[in-house]
């Protein structure tokens, strides 16, 4: 096996773009095509759908850019730190997306949330973000995609307390021979969950020249096999949404995949190099706070679907839900994020105390004679 050449956890300019790319798709997927088309809130702006209807494919570019930068950043920490850093990122800024799901519903002056109304305990088992494990429905429609970036932090952290980073090889070699023997099984399709995050870790190995090229091509082949049968049933759940057959045409979406896919060998290649910039910073921060907070500005969109002409309604909403996400980042994500990191550490320190004194107290009694 190769050493790597370097490992750096510096921000890429071309990553933070991607998830802010990620997250408008699906913006414009929710507002011109899923909830417009439940709901036909602005008929008008459904003249968006034949494109903005493939948007759940930009799921895909927010789990491999996760798994990219979770590997990244990940590789050389403990598991106290990774824990640290990771829920203290996730999790603040959710708990605040929870709140709002659950008073908008309840506030008299909105005429429609398009959030069904949730009680204080279905509030309270959402905070934990994984309320389908106590039989509860997520109070938010967004939120289930977290649920799936969650697991993928138990499959790092299992990473890291056994020691596997230098086994990742085998490691990724076992999970893709799960995704293709979950080909095989209709009512089990592993590798739609599983395929994206490993070609994030996939790629961040061939960026930094991690093992021979045949084994990280030959991993990156099977996971591209992968993901390209995973069109065909994912179209399926969208037909089932839809209620019509044929809804989104398979090829299509496997050209979408495709694009994505050279996209980040390109990006992993440093054929495509795109300097961090503080404004691309931004544009990778707000992509959390922007994909949490979105579908909140639905009532808006309803408010005056009559009054604002259609396409300068969506933008509007549009413009106002990034400068509201920018806000969001300053003034309550940033700050919370700290806030549970230190409360993390202080925990942490607690248990470490903890275990120290029942050491000590077993080192004295092994003395007494």
């Amino acid at each position: 096996m190769y050493k790597p050449t370097t490992i750096s956890s510096k921000r890429s300019g071309a990553l933070d773009l991607l998830r802010f790319v990620a997250v408008l798709i699906v913006f414009f997927g929710h507002y011109t095509d899923t909830f417009n088309y439940i709901y036909r809130i602005v008929p008008e702006n459904l003249k968006y759908s034949p494109v903005s209807k493939y948007a759940s494919l930009a799921l895909l570019i927010f789990f491999m850019v996760s798994g990219y930068v979770v590997t990244m950043t990940s590789i050389k920490k403990g598991i106290k730190e990774f824990i640290v850093t990771r829920l203290s990122r996730l999790y603040p800024l959710f708990w605040v997306s929870c709140l709002i799901a659950f008073i908008l519903p309840r506030l008299p002056f909105l005429n429609h949330s398009y959030l069904a109304y949730s009680t204080f305990k279905e509030f309270l088992v959402n905070l934990t973000m994984i309320p389908s494990v106590f039989g509860y429905a997520m109070i938010n429609p967004v939120f289930h995609t977290l649920l799936i970036e969650l697991v993928f932090y138990f499959f790092i952290a299992t990473i890291i307390i056994f020691k596997w980073w230098n086994k990742i090889i085998t490691v990724i070699s076992v999970m893709l021979i799960l995704s293709v023997a979950s080909l095989f099984k209709e009512d089990m399709p592993v590798h739609i969950i599983i395929t994206p995050f490993l070609g994030g870790m996939i790629f961040y190995l061939i960026s930094i020249n991690y093992a021979s090229k045949l084994k990280l091509y030959s991993l990156l082949s099977v996971n591209f096999f992968c993901a390209l049968m995973s069109a065909r049933p994912l179209a399926q759940q969208l037909d089932v949404f839809y209620k019509v057959a044929g809804s989104h045409n398979v090829w299509i979406m496997m050209f979408i995949i495709t694009l994505i896919y050279i996209s980040f060998l390109l990006i992993s290649l440093k054929t495509i190099t795109i300097r961090s910039r503080p404004s691309l910073q931004l544009l990778g921060e707000i992509a959390y706070p922007f994909y949490l907070f979105h579908i909140y500005f639905l009532c808006f969109y309803y408010y005056f679907r009559n009054s604002i002409q259609a396409d300068l309604l969506l933008y509007g909403i549009l413009l106002a839900a990034i400068v509201s996400s920018w806000l969001i980042n300053i003034l309550i994500e940033k700050p919370c994020s700290k806030l549970a990191s230190k409360v993390l550490y202080f925990i942490f320190r607690i248990f470490e105390k903890r275990s120290k004194k029942e050491d000590y107290d077993k080192i004295d009694l092994l003395k007494v004679p």
